[in-house]
C-alpha cells in the first residue's frame, strides 16, 4: 500500500496484486516484441547479404603457371604468310644494386599483350639474355598466335639470378599486314627484403622492321 496527499489529510490506498502484475506482464511483453523485431530485422539482412554474396563471387588470382605453347597453336600460319615482323627490346633486372654494392633480387614478369581489337599477332621468338649479351633461355622459339586483346607472360623467378643487371628480353613478332596495332610489351620487376619492398615498370622498345622471306 502506498500513502498519497490530495486536498487533505492522508489516506491509505491499496494497489490491486493483479494490477503490479499486469504491469510486469506488460513490459515482459514490450520486451519480447523488440527482441523478435531485432531478430527479424538480422535474418532479413543476412538474406540480403546471402544473396549478394551469390551474385558476386570472389575468385583468388591463379598462382603463375608457365603457359602451354599448345593453347596458342599458329596451325596453318606460315612467317612466309606474314610479311609485318618487329623486334622489341625489353630491359629485365634480376637485381639492383643497394647499399654500398649489395645485391637486391627481384622478380621479373614479361607481358606481351595484342592491343588489337580485330587481328591476331604473332610470336615467333622469346628469347632472355644475360648481362654478357649471352643467351640464356628460350621461352617461345615456334611460331604461336594472340588473338585480338590476348596476353602472354613470362616469369623470371627471383632465386633465377643468371639474367644479372642488365638482363633483356628479345621478343619477335609478326603481322600479317601494317594496319595490325603494334603489342604492348613491358616487364615489371618486383622485390621484397623484409617489411621493404618495391616495383617498377621497364617498357619495351622496338628497334627495327624487317620483311619476312
Amino acid at each position: 500500500m502506498r500513502y498519497t496527499s490530495q486536498l487533505g489529510p492522508p489516506r491509505i490506498v491499496h494497489v490491486s496484486s493483479d494490477l503490479k502484475y499486469t504491469k510486469w506482464l506488460l513490459w515482459f511483453a514490450e520486451l519480447g516484441a523488440l527482441a523478435l523485431l531485432c531478430a527479424c530485422g538480422r535474418a532479413n539482412t543476412e538474406q540480403r547479404l546471402d544473396a549478394i554474396e551469390e551474385t558476386v563471387q570472389y575468385e583468388a588470382p591463379r598462382t603463375y603457371a608457365p603457359p602451354n605453347l599448345d593453347e596458342y597453336s599458329a596451325k596453318g600460319v606460315s612467317l612466309a604468310s606474314l610479311p609485318i615482323a618487329h623486334t622489341v627490346y625489353v630491359p629485365i633486372y634480376s637485381h639492383i644494386y643497394h647499399d654500398g654494392g649489395r645485391p637486391y633480387l627481384l622478380e621479373a614478369t614479361l607481358s606481351v599483350r595484342n592491343a588489337d581489337i580485330r587481328s591476331p599477332l604473332y610470336l615467333s621468338a622469346v628469347y632472355y639474355y644475360d648481362t654478357g649479351g649471352r643467351l640464356s633461355s628460350k621461352y617461345v622459339d615456334q611460331l604461336i598466335r594472340l588473338g585480338p586483346l590476348q596476353t602472354i607472360e613470362f616469369l623470371v623467378q627471383r632465386h633465377d639470378i643468371t639474367g644479372g643487371s642488365g638482363a633483356n628480353f628479345i621478343v619477335e613478332w609478326h603481322a600479317s599486314d601494317a594496319s595490325v596495332e603494334a603489342p604492348f610489351v613491358e616487364a615489371i620487376m618486383v622485390g621484397r627484403s623484409g617489411t621493404n619492398a618495391i616495383s617498377f615498370a621497364s617498357p619495351g622498345r622496338t628497334l627495327g622492321e624487317t620483311t619476312s622471306e
